[in-house]
């Protein structure tokens, strides 16, 4: 092997690791992008109103148990409160939540129980 081909394999070693190494870290950066559970709000209106629409307004209606749970407005002031029945299982009296329905209150409120 000549002085000028000892450089030149490793010099091409090189360039193709550096190559493939961007592209898979490419590639990477564009699945985080795209990931559908990344900076995704629970939306109140499509999965928390029809939760406690089934669930929790039949007792907590005007005139009924505190805290009423008639609009978003009465949800959200009582957030932490809605928050904290149903993730420890408190609430609703006489039946169970889903994990997947706990998990969608206990979220929509550590995001900030917004009206989206």
């Amino acid at each position: 092997m000549n002085h000028k081909m000892k450089f030149r394999v490793p010099f091409l070693i090189l360039i193709l690791g550096v190559f493939f190494a961007s592209c898979i870290a490419n590639v990477e950066e564009q699945l985080e992008e795209t990931d559908p559970g990344v900076n995704t709000k629970v939306s109140y209106k499509n999965s928390v109103k029809p939760i406690i629409d089934g669930r929790c307004v039949s007792c907590h209606s005007s005139g009924g148990n505190f805290p009423e749970l008639t609009s978003y407005a009465k949800v959200s002031a009582n957030a932490a409160i809605v928050k904290d029945a149903v993730a420890s299982g408190r609430m609703p009296r006489g039946g169970t939540l889903t994990t997947a329905q706990i998990k969608s209150i206990v979220d929509w409120v550590d995001e900030g129980a917004l009206d989206n």
